[in-house]
């Protein structure tokens, strides 16, 4: 992974992690610019990866802290509730997306690598995803969090047309 560059996510890269994220769309939830910069503003942790100036990767996450979970409920982000209501001391993983032409050469591990190094500096122990199971199964990102230790908690089926598995690792 020579020449890629790790930032944070700010005004020079937003729009390249939108785009990015709009074509990851089922895998990752689709959403307005204005929502995806919301996002950004109110996360506890993003990072995002470009190669020649172009967006190959980013990944936002939150932490339950208080205003975390203010942000969270006004937005009525369903999963990150149905953690919190769960765990406790976790950071959630709102969304990873990875360019296609830069997928399988280890880009989401360091994503994840240097996320689990912010998570133990902050004595977070809980490291939590949503995995999506409909409208389709997402089998590389089960893959993937499995490789991770991440293990199963529960399902929550919102409708006939959306269904999660929660997951989360011990840190």
């Amino acid at each position: 992974m020579d020449n890629i560059i790790f930032s944070k996510i700010d005004e020079t890269n937003i729009e390249g992690c939108f785009d990015l994220n709009q074509d990851n769309v089922p895998e990752v939830g689709s959403t307005s610019i204005e929502e995806f910069d919301n996002l950004v503003q109110n996360s506890d942790f993003n990072l995002c990866a470009s190669f020649d100036k172009k967006i190959v990767g980013f990944l936002i996450c939150f932490q339950d802290t208080s205003k975390t979970k203010s942000f969270m409920y006004k937005i009525k982000h369903k999963n990150f509730n149905e953690f919190k209501n769960r765990i406790s001391n976790f950071m959630y993983i709102d969304r990873i997306a990875i360019d296609v032409n830069y997928r399988n050469n280890g880009l989401a591990t360091i994503h994840y690598e240097q996320l689990l190094e912010h998570c133990l500096e902050a004595n977070i122990e809980n490291l939590t995803a949503e995995i999506n199971l409909l409208p389709i199964q997402n089998e590389p990102s089960l893959k993937f969090h499995k490789k991770f230790q991440f293990i199963q908690i529960d399902t929550k089926k919102y409708n006939d047309e959306y269904e999660v598995s929660l997951q989360k690792r011990i840190l």
